[in-house]
């Protein structure tokens, strides 16, 4: 007798031809098989596809291609020979105009799927992208292994602690891939010991590059399990700006960096320049990865705050301040905060260094600052966030429900929380419109800039 049940229609092995409809959030093909979900690595909306499946569980089913019956006038040959086994893209078999209008699509999805509200009255504009969609990465946090007869630098397969050992990036720009070279002749000659996470044994993790090519400077930072003096030795040599490294021997930790960073040669910071601004940076301070797309964010975020020079502006989740401080010749005051105290002074000397004085940064938690905001006489008028993927503290959430704020300007990286939040915002604030902007050529990543209005 045939169940009815969607989770048994499909099993490991079987054979389907599927109509791909959309794309997924992770790049992959989405297809459905009497109205089963399929995951399909590889394949392009509007393909017809034969596939092989090889995962089902209770929710959703993932296949592979094992043949093509109808092919995308958007497909085209990736230009990366990792292409494929290394996670860091997905997209690189898409057009780039085809990219595009898929980055939009996912945002119209998510909003479809996640918001309460009517989405006919939200405008949801196409994808700006890059005239040049290749090079744009200025930072690399690169794992670390012996292979055996070399060091070797490596990106992570999607979905799996596998290492994919690479040479070379495409998106990254052309210094970071001449400094990874240097770095790994002189960590083969200096026969050092590389960290082997099977043994759970040796001391050098990851090698962070961050390059700027706008101010030549270069930043080059190595992550080790303790202190060791041949280590410190390569880094004296290199030949970079600025170098570093940072003890973290959490293995379990998310985070890359250590909780201080000692600088044994050059600079403590890289400069930078964004637009009219010059920054520095330390190792480990959060920028945006695309500096040349980031002035287009950027400008987003400014034509949506329509500023006259009255204006307090709040920026939330601020970093090393750089929306605030790109923000603050247009308004009448700009205050940040951020939990991270290196971001915070960096962005404290990054007002410094452009002569800005209408800017102040703050370190800790928002809602604490807000309050003291409000006895001192500081009310913002225009509040921009840029929170991390999990979207909105729930205390702000709660904080913007009752305030007086005059414009919400929310940048997202992850569209479904963004949905989720501004649901419990849409009482209070009109949701006008949602701008996506592609940081992030070649990979499944969009960003939006979402503009509310109070009501």
């Amino acid at each position: 007798m045939k169940e009815n049940n969607l989770k048994n229609q499909l099993h490991v092995d079987d054979l389907i031809l599927l109509s791909i409809k959309r794309m997924g959030i992770n790049g992959e093909g989405i297809g459905f098989y009497k109205r089963q979900v399929v995951f399909v690595e590889n394949a392009i909306p509007g393909e017809i596809v034969e596939v092989k499946i090889t995962d089902a569980t209770d929710k959703y089913v993932y296949g592979k291609i094992t043949k093509f019956k109808a092919i995308s006038k958007e497909r085209v040959e990736a230009k990366c020979p990792y292409f494929g086994s290394c996670g860091g893209c997905q997209l690189q078999h898409l057009s780039y105009k085809g990219q595009l209008i898929e980055k939009r699509n996912i945002v119209v999805e998510a909003m479809t799927r996640y918001y309460q509200g009517d989405l006919s009255k939200i405008k949801i504009f196409d994808t700006i992208g890059m005239k040049e969609p290749w090079g744009y990465r200025n930072k690399s946090s690169l794992p670390v292994r012996h292979d055996g007869e070399h060091v070797v630098f490596g990106m992570y397969a999607a979905n799996s602690n596998k290492l994919v050992y690479i040479d070379s990036c495409p998106i990254e720009n052309d210094r970071i891939n001449e400094v990874r070279e240097e770095v790994m002749k002189e960590l083969d000659k200096a026969n050092v010991e590389i960290y082997n996470p099977r043994s759970k044994s040796g001391i050098l993790r990851y090698v962070v590059i961050r390059a700027f090519p706008n101010s030549k400077d270069v930043q080059v930072s190595f992550i080790m399990t303790k202190e060791n003096q041949k280590l410190i030795k390569v880094l004296k040599k290199l030949n970079v700006t600025s170098a570093n490294y940072s003890i973290n021997n959490d293995i379990e930790s998310p985070e890359i960096f250590g909780a201080e960073v000692v600088n044994v040669a050059g600079e403590k910071q890289i400069e930078g320049k964004l637009g009219a601004l010059n920054f520095k940076i330390s190792p480990q301070a959060f920028f945006q990865l695309n500096t040349v797309q980031t002035i287009t964010l950027y400008d987003k975020i400014k034509e949506a705050c329509g500023l006259t020079g009255e204006e307090n502006v709040l920026d939330c989740y601020c970093g090393i301040g750089s929306i605030g401080l790109y923000l603050a010749p247009y308004a009448k005051e700009v205050r940040g905060i951020d939990v991270n105290g290196e971001g915070i002074k960096n962005a404290i000397n990054f007002a410094k260094l452009n002569g800005i004085d209408n800017a102040r940064f703050y370190k800790g938690n928002i809602l604490p600052h807000l309050h003291d905001f409000k006895k001192e006489g500081f009310v913002p008028d225009v509040l921009v966030v840029d929170p991390p993927r999990k979207g909105l503290e729930l205390s702000l959430i709660n904080y913007l429900q009752e305030s007086s704020i005059k414009k919400i300007i929310y940048v997202s990286c992850n569209v479904a929380t963004l949905a989720k939040n501004i649901n419990h915002l849409k009482k209070y604030y009109n949701v006008e419109y949602i701008q996506p902007i592609d940081m992030f050529p070649q990979t499944s990543h969009v960003e939006t800039v979402c503009l509310l209005t109070k009501k």
